[in-house]
């Protein structure tokens, strides 16, 4: 099996050379792989980093593409380009070359990348996912934030779908193989029904392959990686409404201004819209963790009017594409009058009861 690891690139000239590094690349570090850094039209000095580092690495380790059209569709469509293009110039088969997702802020724990192509069976229809873990320093620097997520957290897990049925996708700790992300139909731009625009790309494709065909996603808990903590950091109050799950810019933004993630870090129960960001986040992982499963396959245990509204959704949404069905699950979460309002709220007062 041929591995190689596809990383966007914008503006990360501060971070890329300790990401890199923590997957072998650079300063004569001997790499298991094949690295792919896709520039997305930095204007800082983005570019010399990944020189320098292709540079410090062993001849042909480490490949370079630019991708100017902005947006995570258009670099990872770059980046799986010039997979695809080695991969016939070498004659290297698509069911033998394994594609690991990364990001150019997180660091990979030591043995990830070989703990990741050792978790693939081979054959076609395996969607890999790592574990993507706070760091300790994190959460001692923000206890109380860290207990309040546990907390809200740990309410909510009696609701999600198993493990087995979960379909939203990590996107910097993800692999398949190449013939399977060319089967799927790979990373696709998607609006929602208003024409908005739909993050979460790997989420889509993963969905598209269980739209066409026998599809799973196995969980690889023992690689792990350390995402960064800087969007919380400058955006705290809108990441913990929407549990982390990628939403646009000016959403987040409206839940809080830069500076004021800091003090909803140290002391988030002190904020005034607490409630209505914890019920923003219930209902987010309600929407994304057991709705959207439960469309797919209804699983063991689902809450009658989960099942109810999950039919109603298959029913009438089953022929639509991913970004439309994910645009319909974040409506629904937005909603704080809605369905999934209804079902928080009685399960609220059947536990009080």
């Amino acid at each position: 099996m041929e591995t190689f690891i596809v990383i966007p690139c914008l503006n990360e000239e501060d971070c890329i050379a300790a990401t890199c590094a923590s997957l072998g690349f650079g300063d004569g570090l001997e790499p298991f792989g094949r690295l792919v850094l896709v520039d997305n039209g930095s204007s800082d000095g983005t570019l010399g980093a990944l020189s320098a580092i292709q540079r410090t690495s062993p001849p042909g380790r480490v490949l370079i593409t630019q991708e100017h059209r902005r947006g995570y569709v258009p670099a990872r469509r770059a980046g799986m380009a010039t997979v695809l293009a080695v991969a016939q110039r070498e004659q290297l088969h698509e069911d033998l070359v394994l594609i690991l997702q990364a990001d150019a802020d997180t660091i990979y724990l030591p043995g990830y990348v070989q703990t990741m192509g050792n978790a693939h069976r081979g054959g076609r229809g395996q969607l890999l996912e790592a574990s993507a873990v706070t760091s300790r320093d994190f959460n001692l620097e923000f206890p109380a934030f860290a207990r309040l997520c546990r907390e809200v957290d740990s309410e909510m897990e009696h609701w999600f779908a198993p493990e087995a049925n979960q379909v939203v996708v990590d996107d910097k700790v993800c692999a398949f193989l190449l013939a399977d992300y060319l089967a799927w139909g790979e990373h696709q731009d998607e609006t929602d029904d208003c024409g908005k625009p739909v993050l979460a790309e790997t989420t889509r494709l993963f969905l598209r392959a269980k739209s066409g065909g026998t599809v799973w996603r196995d969980r690889v808990d023992s690689a792990e990686a350390l995402p960064s903590r800087r969007r919380l950091r400058t955006q705290a109050p809108g990441h913990f409404a929407c549990s982390g799950f990628p939403r646009q810019r000016q959403w987040i933004e409206a839940w809080g201004a830069p500076g004021e993630a800091q003090p909803f870090l140290r002391s988030p129960k002190r904020w005034p819209a607490l409630s209505r960001l914890v019920h923003s986040r219930q209902r987010h992982q309600m929407a994304l963790f057991a709705l959207l499963p439960a469309v797919y396959e209804k699983h063991p245990k689902i809450h009658q009017g989960l099942a109810t509204l999950a039919d109603t959704v298959r029913t009438s949404y089953a022929a639509t594409s991913p970004g439309f069905l994910l645009g319909l699950m974040l409506r629904l979460a937005d909603d704080e009058q809605g369905p999934l309002a209804a079902l928080l709220r009685n399960g609220r007062r059947q536990s009080s009861g």
